[in-house]
């Protein structure tokens, strides 16, 4: 009986071995600190020079993007999403050697690697970047002080054009003393799914002098139409959005939180740091090595 009992745990254990699976990355996943972003199987990695390596699925090298703005006197990089075919947005804030001001935009990069198109948003920083199911790109971003009366905070983009198709989310909607976005490098705070639009929003915020920070993140959830479905104060702490929409986080291992009730129900250990989800599957950088560990959502 001892035997068969050994037995079983030895089959369970392979088993759960078999679920999970490791990608090593052919360079290094945060060579300037910087928790790189993960997106449909690709990998982000913010590098030198304001590079972004951008690591297929299988953990070689796609390629590398440097943004470029014909005459601009620098370009920085602040965040970046990919689509699931490797095309890759990139945003950015660049400044032209006689204006007054910098300037936002996004610029894109198609599957090779070439960049395809540069939009230019004027006055409004985009940080965070995600492709949706249409091929679109959602942003989150701000402006810097003086803020207009009142602005989109969230907005949708043509990849193709350039084209604002949308803006939602009132900066009115949120507290008017702290901006709920500012500049932040790495990472994600927006995530698109076949089924809404995720926001963590005072990730990142513009400070004034002597003004305490906040401590709660806000999660802002709506439609691919931009209607505001669901608002919620977050603790810090890394998630996820799955692709069928399941949003995750990571407190003592890995809960989804379950709309029906409001609660966070735990699924899953946390072998590293959060990245994001895959299909059926959570994603997980491990620390001090070039390699991801994907789990499935429910061990």
């Amino acid at each position: 009986m001892r035997f068969v009992f050994l037995l079983l745990a030895f089959s369970t254990a392979a088993g759960f071995a078999a679920d999970t699976r490791d990608v090593y990355y052919q360079g290094p996943l945060a060579p300037l600190n910087i928790l790189p972003s993960f997106e449909k199987g690709y990998l982000a990695v913010y590098d030198l020079d304001d590079q972004v390596a951008l690591y297929a699925p299988d953990g070689s090298l796609a390629y590398r993007a440097s943004p470029h703005i014909e005459g601009a006197s620098y370009v920085t990089v602040y965040n970046a999403g990919a689509d699931e075919n490797g095309t890759l947005a990139v945003a950015v804030e660049f400044r032209m050697p006689k204006a007054a001001e910098r300037s936002g935009g996004i610029v894109i990069f198609d599957q090779k690697g070439a960049q395809s198109v540069a939009i230019n948003t004027g006055a409004f920083r985009p940080t965070q970047l995600s492709f949706g199911p249409d091929h679109s790109i959602w942003t989150i971003g701000y402006y810097p002080a003086p803020e207009p009366e009142d602005y989109s905070v969230l907005r949708n983009y043509s990849a193709t054009t350039g084209e604002l198709i949308g803006g939602y989310l009132p900066r009115s909607s949120f507290a008017p003393d702290l901006g709920p976005v500012g500049p932040n490098i790495g990472g994600w705070q927006l995530r698109v799914s076949d089924r809404n639009v995720v926001a963590l929003f005072y990730w990142s915020s513009i400070y004034k002098p002597g003004q305490p920070e906040r401590r709660m993140l806000q999660w802002v959830e709506t439609d691919l139409k931009g209607k505001e479905l669901l608002r919620r104060d977050l603790p810090r702490t890394r998630f996820a959005l799955s692709k069928n929409g399941d949003f995750y986080g990571q407190f003592d291992g890995v809960s989804v939180f379950d709309k029906t009730n409001g609660r966070w129900r735990k699924v899953s250990q946390a072998p590293g740091e959060l990245l994001g989800a895959d299909g059926n599957n959570l994603v997980f950088m491990m620390r001090g090595s070039n390699i991801a560990r994907w789990v499935p959502a429910g061990q």
